[in-house]
Parts: structure tokens; sequence; C-alpha cells
């Protein structure tokens, strides 16, 4: 299956994503979010494409969509978003 699912912490990633993009400009928070979801087909579709992260999580792959990591694991179905971070924060507190 290409099936993605996101976690309740990766839903709240993106609207916090959101709510600070938009409090300079609406429209880029409305495209830097479309660019994010528009990945997730395709990572479900190909799983391997995104970096192993085992350091943090095993089985955890990260995949970049500049400026933020999304991070996901494999599933029967395809992936699980675990989190969407910008990448200039420390994604291993984040995970710790």
């Amino acid at each position: 299956m290409n099936r993605f699912r996101l976690s309740r912490q990766a839903e709240q990633d993106l609207e916090d994503i959101w709510v600070y993009l938009a409090q300079q400009d609406e429209l880029l928070a409305d495209q830097q979010i479309a660019q994010i979801l528009n990945r997730f087909p395709m990572l479900s579709q190909f799983p391997d494409l995104g970096k192993q992260r085992d350091d943090l999580l095993v089985g955890l792959r990260s995949f970049p969509v500049k400026p933020y990591l999304i991070f996901y694991t494999k599933t029967v179905e395809g992936i699980e978003i675990i989190r969407v971070l910008h990448q200039a924060r420390d994604v291993n507190r984040q995970f710790s």
C-alpha cells in the first residue's frame, strides 16, 4: 500500500509551522505547508528515499523539505509521519 498517516505530534508541528509563518505572510504559510504535504505521497511510495536516523529512534527516517525535516517510519500500509521540524532545531532533544 502507499498510504501515510500523521501522528498527533506531526499534526501539531504542521499547525505550529503555519501559525508561525502566517504571522508574517499567510500565503507563504500556505505554500510551505503545501510543499511539505506534497512530499507525503511520494515518501509513502518510496519510503527508502529518506535518510536513516536510527541514532534518534530505531526505524526512523528523515527527508528534507527546506528548511524543514520530515521524520517518519515505515509501516505495513506505507509510512507514519512522526514529526516535522525546522532543520535548525535540536532534533536530538526532540526525540529524547
